[in-house]
């Protein structure tokens, strides 16, 4: 019994593996002089990204590392490239826009007094204004361009997106206490991605992926307690009953 109550011990005091303690990258293809590009990493295909598409993060190390954006073709002939820093603790996207690419640093700490966070990545060809219940929340957007982030107050108020010379998007959107948005503008599509819960980084379709991420940081720990006590308490009946029969 005494093991048990050690095992408890640890699991009550252990925290989340899964804290904002790690390093992600993600990528993003806004630039139109390609339909697709194939997104490289330190040498490594990741995928092919649609114009448009922006990729899930990835848990990586912290240091340099190389970006690369390749023609989706036999021989994938380079079309751009850069280093990006990255710190330890810190969340990227690197994104396509107007065939340049750069380094966006996502600001996923958690926001103050229970607001959220949201920032423009406008992949569009149109100036914009992004206005929510009769209030501007970022003015003058230009195409090919992305915005800091703002904070603003949670709630359901649907998101009007105003592009100059286009019919206005309305986008029916629920922001959260603590979360960390992006609004993706594109020739394709709008959309509103969540970077970030409560100071955690939310890959895409809430499904960790890349390089070692957890999809829970207590489910590893849980399964392990329990097996331990499972096995515990079958020594210790075991022994009973051997000693009794």
């Amino acid at each position: 019994m005494r093991v048990i109550a050690v095992v408890l011990l640890l699991l009550l005091s252990a925290t989340p593996a899964h804290a904002a303690t790690g390093t992600y990258l993600r990528f993003g293809h806004f630039s139109k002089d390609q339909a697709r590009v194939d997104a490289v990493l330190d040498g490594v295909k990741l995928g092919t990204l649609d114009y448009a598409d922006l990729d899930t993060y990835r848990r990586v190390e912290p240091g340099e590392h190389v970006v690369e954006f390749r023609m989706s073709e036999p021989g994938s002939p380079l079309l751009r490239s850069l280093t990006v820093q990255a710190g330890s603790g810190k969340a990227y996207t690197v994104v396509d826009l107007a065939s340049t690419m750069k380094v966006l640093e996502d600001d996923v700490s958690l926001p103050a007094n229970g607001q959220a966070r949201l920032r423009v990545i406008n992949g569009g060809d149109a100036e914009m204004d992004l206005v929510r219940a009769g209030v501007s929340v970022h003015r003058a957007v230009q195409a090919n361009s992305s915005t800091g982030y703002l904070e603003l107050a949670p709630g359901s108020d649907a998101l009007e997106i105003l592009q100059r010379g286009k019919d206005s998007t309305r986008l029916e959107a629920t922001i959260e206490p603590g979360g960390v948005y992006s609004l993706l503008v594109s020739a394709r599509r709008i959309e509103l991605r969540t970077d970030a819960k409560s100071a955690e980084v939310v890959p895409g379709g809430g499904q960790e992926t890349g390089f070692g991420g957890m999809a829970g940081g207590w489910d590893w720990l849980t399964a392990l307690v329990i097996t331990l006590i499972v096995g515990v308490a079958m020594y210790s009946v075991r022994g009973r009953l051997f000693r009794f029969g």
